[in-house]
C-alpha cells in the first residue's frame, strides 16, 4: 500500500515561487542562448605594434587600401589599441588581410578573427555566442621554434660564472676564462701544466656532468670544458618542457579557451588557439617571445669609436629602441630564469610606466652583490629576439638565423639591488603590460621564434558544423516522435524538457568562460539527448507500474516522480564521475567531449525532473484525474 504525505497541501502541487524560479531559469536560458542564432561574421582585427594606441592615421590608412582594391566591408569598430573591419565572406577576409599586412607592414599585426553578430542589447548583458573550437571555428595556429644553441650556451655561462668564483675559493690561478664564440666549450687558460692539473681535478670532482680536455695553445696551457652528451640532453628537454609550460600559461593569460599546446620533435612547440578573441593581441603576446639579461654600462667605453668599429675587448655595442648606441660589458649579470615575478605600475616619483620585477634562485647572490659594487655606474636590460627565416639552398631547406637584441632600459645604479627591483623607460603602459605579462607568465630558458604561423579558415569548420547540426537534429526528432507516440502527452511533456535542456546546454556554454564548443563536444550533445530521455522513460515507466498496480493517478504521479528519484541521481552521478575524470586527465578532444557531457548531465537534471513535474502538476495537479495520458 502507498503510504501517503501527510500535508494539507495537494499530493501533486508546486507553490508559486517554484514556477518563478522555473521560469526565470528558463528566461535567462533563452537570453544568453539567443547570441548563437545571429552567428558571427569574418573580420580583420588591427594593432598598433608595440602596445600603442590606435590613430585616426593608422585607420585612414587601412580603410583607404580596401577602397582602392575596391574590397567591401561593414561593421567598422574602433577601441583603444584596435579595429576590427567585418566581411561578408572568408574569401573578401582573406584578401583583405594579405593587402593589409603588405600595406601597413610593421606598424601594426594583422589577424583574422570572427565577431559576433549579436545585437548591442544583447552584448550589454554579456551574451555571446558559444566559443567554437579549432575544428568548427578556424583560429590561430602557431609553430615555435626553441633556440638549442642559446640553452646550451646559457648553461656554459652560468658554469662558467661559477667557476670563476669557486677557482679563486680554491685558491687556483687561471690566466683567462671564457666560452668560445661557437658557444659550446669553456676554455680556461693557465700559465703552468701543474696548476692546470689542479683545475682539471678539482672540475671534475665538483662538475661531473662535464668532460674535460687538455690543450697548449701557444704558451698558455689550456682546459677545455664541455658538457656531457647526457646532460645535453637533459638541458635540451628541460628547455623544451618549460617552453611547454611557459606558453601555456602566456595563453591562459590571453584567456584563450580550449588552447592546445605541445611538443612537436626534439625542439619545436605546437600551439593552437582556437575561437579567438583578440587574435592581434595574440600574435603580440605569442610571438613576443624574447629573454631578458641584465648587463653592466662600460663606463670608460668611447661610444663613437665602438660604433665605428673600435670596440673594447669584453663589450659590445646595443641600440635602444630610437637607437641610441650603448657599449655594454659582455658579462650577462642576470638572466629571464631567475625571473619569478613581474607586473606593471607606475613610479611614485615620476608617474611613469614601470615593471615592478621579482628575482630568486642561485643568481640573486650574484646579482646583488655585482649591483653592490658598481653602485653609480650604468646597468641596461636587454631583450633577445631570435627570428629564423627558411629558403632553399640546391633544393635543400636551409634555415638561417638573426638575432634582435634591444636595450628596454638603461639606468644609474643607486644602490645594491635586493631580490625585487624596478624596470623603467619602458614607453607607455600597454607596453609596459605587454612586458609584465610575458615576464610573469615564465622566463623562456632562450629565445623561441614563430617558426610557422597560420590561420586555419572557417571553411571546413562550416561543414563539421552542419553535420554536427545534423546529428543532433536527427536524434532530437526521432526521440521526440519516439516519446510522442509511445508516452502520449507525458512523451510530449518529456520533449519540452528534452528542448529546454540543449538550450540550457548552449546557454551554459555560452557563459562560461573557459568552455569552446568542438565537434567531440557535439558528439557529447547529441549522447545527452538520449540520456536526458532515460530519466523521463524511468519515470514515466514507475507511473505505469503505480497505475497499474490499482494506485489513484494522483498517488501515481507523485510516486513515479519520488521513486524514480534515487535511480536517476545514482546513474548520473556516476556518468559525472567519469566525465570529471575525463576532463581532469583528458586533452584536446577529450575534453571538448566531458565539457558538453558533464554541463549536460547537470542541466538535464534539472529540466528531467523539476520542469517536467511542473509542467505536470500545472496540468494534473489538485484535480480528480481518472486518467493519464501516458500510453497505458
Amino acid at each position: 500500500m502507498l503510504n501517503m504525505p501527510r500535508s494539507n497541501a495537494p499530493l501533486n502541487y508546486f507553490p508559486l515561487w517554484k514556477y518563478i524560479v522555473i521560469v526565470v531559469l528558463v528566461v535567462v536560458a533563452l537570453l544568453y542562448a539567443l547570441p548563437n542564432i545571429y552567428g558571427e561574421s569574418p573580420s580583420v582585427q588591427i594593432s598598433p605594434k608595440g602596445g600603442n594606441l590606435l590613430t585616426a592615421e593608422l585607420v585612414n590608412k587601412a580603410t583607404s587600401v580596401l577602397q582602392a582594391h575596391h574590397i567591401a566591408y561593414f561593421g567598422l569598430t574602433k577601441e583603444k589599441y584596435s579595429m576590427q573591419m567585418r566581411f561578408k565572406d572568408t574569401t573578401e577576409q582573406m584578401k583583405a588581410q594579405e593587402l593589409l599586412e603588405k600595406a601597413l607592414g610593421k606598424s601594426a599585426s594583422v589577424a583574422i578573427n570572427l565577431a559576433p553578430n549579436s545585437p548591442a542589447w544583447l552584448a550589454a548583458i554579456g551574451a555571446y555566442p558559444m566559443k567554437l573550437g579549432l575544428d568548427l571555428r578556424g583560429g590561430m595556429y602557431f609553430l615555435l621554434d626553441v633556440d638549442m644553441q642559446t640553452v646550451v650556451e646559457n648553461h656554459l655561462n652560468n658554469i662558467a660564472s661559477q667557476l670563476r668564483t669557486d677557482l679563486r675559493v680554491a685558491d687556483i690561478h687561471y690566466a683567462g676564462l671564457a666560452v668560445d664564440k661557437a658557444g659550446q666549450r669553456i676554455n680556461i687558460d693557465f700559465r703552468d701544466a701543474p696548476t692546470r692539473d689542479r683545475a682539471e681535478d678539482y672540475i671534475r670532482d665538483k662538475f661531473q656532468q662535464t668532460m674535460l680536455t687538455e690543450k697548449q695553445v701557444g704558451r698558455a696551457y689550456q682546459l677545455g670544458v664541455t658538457l656531457s652528451q647526457s646532460e645535453l640532453n637533459n638541458i635540451k628537454s628541460y628547455a623544451v618542457q618549460q617552453t611547454l609550460e611557459v606558453m601555456r600559461n602566456r595563453v591562459n593569460e590571453l584567456g584563450v579557451a580550449e588552447a592546445h599546446v605541445a611538443r612537436q620533435g626534439s625542439d619545436r612547440v605546437v600551439i593552437e588557439l582556437p575561437g579567438l578573441q583578440d587574435a592581434a593581441r595574440a600574435k603580440s603576446i605569442i610571438g613576443g617571445t624574447a629573454t631578458l639579461k641584465a648587463m653592466l654600462v662600460n663606463e670608460s667605453a668611447d661610444v663613437n669609436a665602438a660604433v665605428n668599429g673600435n670596440v673594447p675587448i669584453g663589450s659590445s655595442v646595443y641600440y635602444t629602441k630610437s637607437d641610441q648606441p650603448y657599449v655594454l660589458k659582455n658579462r650577462v649579470i642576470l638572466t629571464g630564469s631567475a625571473i619569478t615575478g613581474a607586473s606593471s605600475g607606475y613610479d611614485q616619483n615620476s608617474g611613469l610606466p614601470v615593471v615592478n620585477v621579482t628575482i630568486s634562485g642561485p643568481q640573486v647572490a650574484q646579482f646583488s652583490r655585482v649591483t653592490g659594487q658598481n653602485v653609480g655606474k650604468g646597468m641596461a636590460f636587454v631583450l633577445v629576439q631570435k627570428t629564423f627565416s627558411k629558403h632553399k639552398v640546391d633544393g635543400k631547406d636551409v634555415t638561417t638565423t638573426q638575432t634582435h637584441q634591444q636595450i628596454i632600459n638603461v639606468a644609474t645604479i643607486q644602490s645594491q639591488l635586493p631580490s625585487r627591483f624596478q624596470i623603467s623607460g619602458i614607453g607607455s603602459s600597454r607596453m609596459a603590460q605587454n612586458l609584465a605579462l610575458m615576464i610573469r607568465a615564465g622566463s623562456l630558458p632562450a629565445p623561441v621564434q614563430i617558426a610557422e604561423q597560420k590561420s586555419i579558415g572557417p571553411t571546413l569548420g562550416l561543414q563539421n558544423i552542419k553535420m554536427g547540426e545534423i546529428s543532433v537534429t536527427v536524434a532530437m526528432l526521432l526521440v521526440v516522435i519516439f516519446m510522442a507516440i509511445y508516452y502520449r502527452l507525458f512523451g510530449v511533456i518529456a520533449d519540452i524538457a528534452l528542448l529546454l535542456n540543449l538550450v540550457f546546454i548552449v546557454a551554459v556554454m555560452s557563459l562560461l568562460p573557459g568552455a569552446t564548443l568542438t565537434l567531440p563536444g557535439i558528439a557529447g550533445i547529441v549522447l545527452n539527448v538520449g540520456m536526458a530521455i532515460d530519466a523521463n522513460v524511468l519515470i514515466f515507466e514507475r507511473i505505469r507500474e503505480e497505475i497499474r498496480n490499482g494506485n489513484s493517478m494522483q498517488a501515481s504521479i507523485h510516486a513515479g516522480y519520488e521513486r524514480a528519484f534515487a535511480t536517476i541521481v545514482d546513474s548520473n552521478v556516476t556518468t559525472l564521475i567519469a566525465a570529471v575524470i575525463l576532463f581532469a586527465i583528458g586533452t584536446g578532444a577529450v575534453k571538448g567531449f566531458a565539457v558538453t557531457l558533464m554541463i549536460g548531465i547537470v542541466t538535464s537534471m534539472f529540466t528531467s525532473i523539476t520542469v517536467t513535474r511542473g509542467i505536470v502538476n500545472k496540468i494534473y495537479g489538485a484535480r480528480n484525474v481518472q486518467r493519464l495520458s501516458i500510453g497505458i
